[in-house]
């Protein structure tokens, strides 16, 4: 999508956005490509399936050490 689709709707400015967009380009969640003066954006499927994979794991990890000081605090 081009910027000028991701802010429709939005009260976030095209500069925002695009702010944004490039942290995720910096860590390979989307990918940006130019299409005659605008910069059209995609999403990197298989670097998100890794970040919900390890953000999964850090929450599982919370979890666990949440259940552990409940059973600490209980007992």
């Amino acid at each position: 999508m081009s910027i000028a689709k991701l802010t429709e709707g939005f009260p976030i400015t095209r500069q925002a956005i695009t702010k944004h967009l490039r942290l995720m380009e910096d860590a390979g969640l989307v990918q940006s490509a130019q299409s005659g003066r605008e910069s059209v954006w995609q999403l990197e499927p298989k670097r998100l399936d890794d970040a919900r994979r390890y953000l999964h794991e850090i929450s599982a990890g919370w979890d666990h050490a949440l259940a552990r000081l409940r059973h600490f605090v209980e007992r």
